[in-house]
């Protein structure tokens, strides 16, 4: 179809055990990961290809904590 846009996603996880995540996301997606050092934590930019279609962070403490 010419002319046609597509809808953008961003996947946003976040988990617990983020080497657990990334493991299963690769495996079962076919995603592949790269970490990306911030201030006080580690974000993982998950791609397919070249293309960015998500990141990964640990569940903040806060979030843990509410359920």
């Amino acid at each position: 179809m010419t002319g046609a846009q597509s809808s953008f996603v961003w996947y946003e996880l976040m988990s617990s055990d983020v080497a657990a995540a990334k493991a299963f996301y690769a495996n079962v997606v076919g995603w592949s990961t790269e970490d990306m050092a911030m201030p006080g934590m580690t974000y993982t930019i998950l791609r397919i290809g070249d293309t960015q279609v998500g990141g990964m962070m640990t569940l903040p403490k806060e979030a843990s904590d509410a359920g």
